[in-house]
């Protein structure tokens, strides 16, 4: 499938209020429109799949049954369908969906493919930023320029209740001569006083 978060709801059943017609139909218009909590409708935007969604058209008639993505809609009205989303019908023409046939929104193959691939894509990136820093971190920590530097002190959190307790604890110095952030451990803190660095840990 693919890397999307698909939109779902809880007990949404409705039926068709205007027919969804063969190879030819990809839009319709519902009798009531998916909800969130009862009241507030969900809506699909093309190019933005994060916000599709999945029904069922015909749940309970196997010989019509339907799966389809909605990809564009508006409260009831649903203009960009994809149809057939398991393959179900690749060999015969796609069911003619009718007005008054039930539609459902249930968990679905979709749901849990896009999910899967959702994860396996974040696992991948994810992978590859620690790979990355593990390769090159030293040159990772160089590249911190004086705004990025400022930055990250200003977005540093009050860390008076911080107990250093390992010899490899560090803290970041940003060394102005050679414009680069520099890793300082703990047990390099004896050097302060002839670096004319003073330090104070509480």
């Amino acid at each position: 499938m693919t890397d999307r978060a698909t939109q779902i709801v809880n007990f949404y059943e409705s039926t068709l209020a205007s027919s969804l017609i063969g190879a030819s139909g990809t839009g319709t218009t519902l009798s009531q429109a998916p909800t969130t909590d009862g009241s507030s409708s969900i809506s699909a935007t093309v190019g933005d799949e994060d916000t599709w969604y999945y029904l069922v058209v015909a749940p309970d008639t196997a010989g019509s049954r339907e799966v389809i993505v909605v990809k564009a809609s508006s409260g009831t009205t649903i203009t960009n369908v994809g149809r057939d989303v398991e393959g179900r019908y690749a060999s015969t023409a796609l069911p003619e969906h009718t007005s008054g046939t039930i539609v459902r929104m249930a968990v679905v193959a979709g749901h849990i493919q896009d999910q899967n691939d959702r994860v396996a894509t974040n696992i991948t990136s994810l992978t590859t930023a620690v790979s990355d820093f593990n390769t090159d971190g030293a040159a990772a920590i160089a590249n911190i320029n004086a705004a990025s530097a400022d930055a990250m002190m200003e977005g540093a959190t009050d860390g008076t209740s911080i107990t250093p307790d390992n010899e490899n604890d560090y803290i970041l110095v940003y060394d102005n001569d050679t414009t680069t952030a520099k890793q300082v451990k703990l047990n390099q803190l004896s050097l302060g006083a002839s670096l004319g660095l003073v330090i104070a840990l509480s």
